[in-house]
């Protein structure tokens, strides 16, 4: 590998790094579920379409589209597979891999020729899949067909999103030291800017304070590149445009559980806000990519918060079923619950293995491998940064002798508030290794080898302990986890712990969709018009669409504020089996609370929506008013009149956390 110059850290390739304990267990759920059934999910799953000649476009919604969604099975598949060892999951998604190289074009062109010219970007996610099987294999044939792809032809620009090839071109200079990838890289990011000037992710605007309103997905593909520049080049404008315009996505759009909103465009940071399930995959990828570039731990926290929270919040617990638009308050979950403008009364919220357009029901499986992948980084003088917790192992080298080096980390982190660290060198080895102080962590203590490591430990920072490191040595990092209350707009209030967001898990009554009731399939009926064709499915009975609605009280206010925090109790559980099971979680928060009178669903027989479909055959994009039968999650009550609606009586709630929920209040009026 050619180390970057101007990182921070440095990434490992995948095949030394294997996960442990709960995270294991979380990608054998992937394997089972979704990733290793996705035909479930319908078209274009189940269809071959990088490991085929054969285009079947019929009825998509664009002939790069069913490359871009196939082509995320394929990368958190073929990691998947490869890091729970599970040969099955991993040759049906290297077989696509394969296919696609060996039958690149004579001048090394790969994929379908109609994406010569145009519609690059489905290319830059396909080959994040051929790049994990170069780590994976060392097999430098991988390597020599992507640079064969890109100098084959001039890189087209025809949309904002093929700019992201500049990903894959850094990836292959870092691989080879081949000095025209980069030069291609930069040409390519200049002709974005030059095209693009006013784009939010446009290095300029990036720079300035011009609020954001791009599509999430898009930002997080685009903005993220300043970063992995700046670690090629060192060039400051790069670091300094992307720090200060994920500053700004901070600023506007944070939500509850560490995403932002994006439903599909960024907006606010209310109760209601949604985000798209891509977007937990999408800007945890790209944090990482500031991590690297900055060095700085605020993002690696950022990344733990999502993945701890906003996925497993996003999914079924079995991973059989996920939602497209995820929310911080969701007091019901159907096929008309909705409440964003854009598909506003659909089945968009509901957690289903299908969804009227792919790309969340194909990125969702490479949020957690890629999770996994990043936890392990390298320093540039060769040490060791344990980046990201949890339970795993990693296999490499480290030091100028470049030692062989086995590091285990020992932990159910974040279900346990430590880590324990055992490095075994092959021989004596003098390295830096490097830990993480999270920012909400204030009493960090370490102990090597049993005695406590007298030094400073200063919150939000990275730690590095350079010494001899003998077989067998262990450094032990306690993170002492505590509440924080934090405040949200419209008088809202939420709790966190540790990494952990709250929240309270709303009694549910579950049903199940009618195969013969799919209102996806209705959808695109509606979205194609005669455009529409049916195409064989995959049901599965263990597979279901949910229709998840209230079967108790949840309209609480809590009664919590700074002073009474400090009298709040964890009662963590020891006989906690998975940490995402309501019934039986880590731990629990009792709070304090207040029912709020007249705080209910919101019942609508018309609304506006915008939306797409077909209307006397011409596929139509807006504002459209439709009717029909559809009940909302609220808003938060009107603070100005919050104490008139309190009941007198007080309450007690129990907060779990919020990864074990599927419909839950995690933002609360505060009474």
């Amino acid at each position: 590998m050619h180390k970057f110059a101007f990182s921070r850290f440095e990434p490992l390739h995948l095949n030394g790094i294997r996960p442990d304990g709960w995270l294991q267990e979380f990608l054998e759920h992937q394997a089972t579920g979704l990733t290793g059934n996705v035909e479930v999910s319908a078209y274009p799953y189940g269809y071959r379409f990088w490991g085929s000649q054969e285009d079947d476009l019929k009825g998509s919604y664009g002939t790069w589209w069913p490359y871009e969604q196939t082509a995320y099975w394929i990368d958190g598949a073929l990691k998947c597979g490869y890091l729970i060892g599970d040969t099955e999951l991993y040759n049906k998604a290297l077989s696509e891999i394969d296919f696609a190289v060996e039958h690149a074009d004579e001048d090394g062109f790969i994929g379908p020729e109609h994406m010569r010219e145009k519609d690059r970007w489905p290319h830059a996610v396909f080959f994040r899949a051929v790049l994990a099987q170069y780590e994976i294999s060392g097999d430098g044939r991988y390597l020599e067909a992507l640079v064969r792809h890109y100098r084959a032809m001039p890189h087209p620009m025809g949309w904002d999103r093929d700019v992201t090839g500049v990903e894959i071109l850094l990836a292959l200079y870092r691989e080879t030291g081949q000095s025209d990838l980069l030069e291609m890289a930069e040409t390519l990011y200049a002709r974005f800017n030059a095209l693009f000037p006013e784009h939010d992710c446009a290095l300029q605007t990036l720079a300035s304070d011009k609020a954001l309103t791009e599509h999430g997905v898009t930002f997080n593909e685009i903005a993220k590149l300043a970063a992995m520049l700046a670690c090629a080049t060192g060039k400051a404008e790069y670091k300094d445009a992307v720090v200060h315009g994920y500053a700004k996505l901070d600023e506007q759009a944070l939500l509850a559980d560490g995403l932002h909103s994006c439903s599909e465009h960024i907006r606010g940071k209310g109760a209601r806000e949604l985000h798209e399930t891509c977007d937990i995959t999408d800007y945890t990828w790209a944090l990482s990519a500031l991590l690297q570039a900055t060095g700085e731990a605020r993002y690696a926290d950022r990344i733990e918060q999502v993945l701890f929270n906003a996925l497993p919040g996003a999914i079924t617990k079995d991973f059989r079923a996920l939602q497209y638009f995820s929310c911080p308050n969701q007091v019901l979950a159907t096929s008309t619950s909705n409440h964003n403008l854009f598909m506003h009364g659909l089945n968009w919220m509901s957690y289903r293995p299908d969804h009227e357009v792919q790309c969340c029901p194909g990125n969702v499986h490479r949020a957690m491998p890629n999770f996994v992948s990043r936890m392990w980084l390298r320093t540039p003088d060769n040490g060791i940064v344990a980046a990201l917790y949890g339970p795993g192992t990693l296999h490499t080298t480290a030091g100028v002798a470049e030692t062989p080096v086995t590091v285990t980390a020992r932990t159910r982190y974040p279900f346990e508030q430590a880590i324990e660290f055992t490095l075994e060198p092959a021989t004596a080895a003098t390295f830096p290794f490097v830990v993480r102080i999270p920012a909400w962590c204030a009493q960090a203590q370490m102990l090597l080898n049993g005695k406590a490591v007298e030094t400073e430990l200063t919150p939000g920072t990275f730690f590095t302990l350079e010494r001899e490191w003998q077989a067998g040595d262990v450094l032990r990092l306690e993170l002492p986890f505590t509440l924080q209350l934090h405040t949200w707009e419209a008088g809202g209030i939420s709790l966190s712990y540790g990494p952990l967001t709250l929240a309270f898990p709303i009694p549910t009554h579950a049903e199940v969709e009618g195969e013969g009731e799919n209102s996806t399939t209705q959808q695109r009926q509606a979205t194609l018009g005669e455009g529409y064709e049916a195409r064989p499915t995959v049901s599965k009975p263990e597979f279901p669409a949910w229709n998840l609605t209230p079967a108790g009280p949840w309209a609480y206010a809590l009664c919590v504020d700074e002073a009474s925090l400090q009298n709040l109790r964890v009662e963590w559980n020891p006989q906690c089996q998975d940490p995402f099971d309501a019934a039986n979680p880590a731990l629990k928060v009792r709070v304090k609370a207040r029912r709020v009178r007249g705080w209910r669903t919101v019942r609508q027989k018309h609304i506006r929506q915008f939306g797409h479909w077909t209307e006397a055959g011409e596929f139509r994009r807006g504002l459209r008013s439709i009717e029909g039968d559809f009940t909302f999650t609220p808003p938060l009550p009107d603070p100005q009149s919050l104490a008139d609606r309190l009941s007198d009586e007080i309450e007690e709630l129990t907060l779990i956390p919020y990864g074990a929920t599927l419909l839950r209040l995690t933002v609360f009026p505060q009474g």
